[in-house]
């Protein structure tokens, strides 16, 4: 069995940590071949890196006594650090730490990414290489009411005013959204992403989960308290190629 859950936002006040820590405690005795923590998993734009870390380091706890084969932490663009630590220590790293990932699961293939560089590519004025280096540096954000825009504008200087205040709204209050997911479902993702053809798309950031089985995409959603409860705490299961889009209450 493949699991993928994403955009926790663990240190921002409105993730829902809590419902995590119950949702692993009674996944406990599931065999997990694959689990993939598929970005934003921290919020390390609105705390500390470390401090978010140190103080919810349960979270990693609760995680390695699960039944897993292999973690994957797919990084986002709230917890892009992560990459840099991982490439600093792989050897010893106790998970596998990258931007993408690929999978099979019985004749059946699928493509894992946090979903950032969609956004990027169809609403932006920008490379994905600058906005990654922005990603980088609101990491070390040690304040929430911090220094936003002023990083952003140091980081990005292409960008408009207006696009900086999009971005601080959080996913689904942003309008260029609708593009991303029009880009998503349309075969030039392909392009632009390195998928093949016959690979299903699963990403995150949007915190909007969904499936779409024909178009072979689905949205792992989010675990935060800004929208409606009847899609938050979702997740994706993939057993034997067969996906299904699941909510822990």
């Amino acid at each position: 069995m493949i699991l993928a859950i994403s955009d926790i936002h663990i240190g921002y006040e409105k993730s829902n940590k809590d419902d995590l820590l119950r949702f692993m405690d009674e996944i406990k005795g599931e065999k997990i071949d694959h689990l993939i923590l598929l970005g934003d998993i921290f919020d390390f734009w609105r705390r500390n890196s470390i401090k978010a870390i140190i103080e919810n380091q349960e979270i990693f706890k609760e995680i390695y006594q699960l039944n897993v084969g292999d973690i994957h932490y797919i990084i986002g663009n709230h917890d892009y650090y992560f990459l840099e630590w991982y490439e600093k220590f792989a050897d010893n790293y106790p998970f596998q730490v990258s931007k993408i990932l690929r999978l099979e699961d019985g004749d059946d293939k699928f493509y894992f990414t946090h979903g950032y560089e969609m956004e990027v590519l169809v609403n932006y004025d920008l490379n994905l290489e600058t906005y990654e280096k922005f990603c980088y540096d609101m990491c070390w954000n040690s304040d929430e009411r911090g220094s936003f825009v002023s990083k952003l504008w140091k980081t990005v200087k292409s960008v408009s005013k207006e696009e900086v205040d999009d971005l601080k709204l959080k996913p689904s209050d942003r309008a260029e959204m609708e593009n991303l997911h029009k880009f998503a479902t349309s075969t030039a993702k392909n392009l632009f992403l390195g998928l093949e053809t016959d690979e299903t798309l699963i990403f995150g950031h949007t915190h909007i989960p969904f499936l779409e089985k024909d178009n072979k995409i689905a949205n792992t959603g989010s675990w935060v308290d800004e929208y409606g409860k009847e899609i938050q705490n979702s997740y994706i299961i993939i057993n034997e190629g067969e996906m299904e889009l699941k909510f822990f209450k």
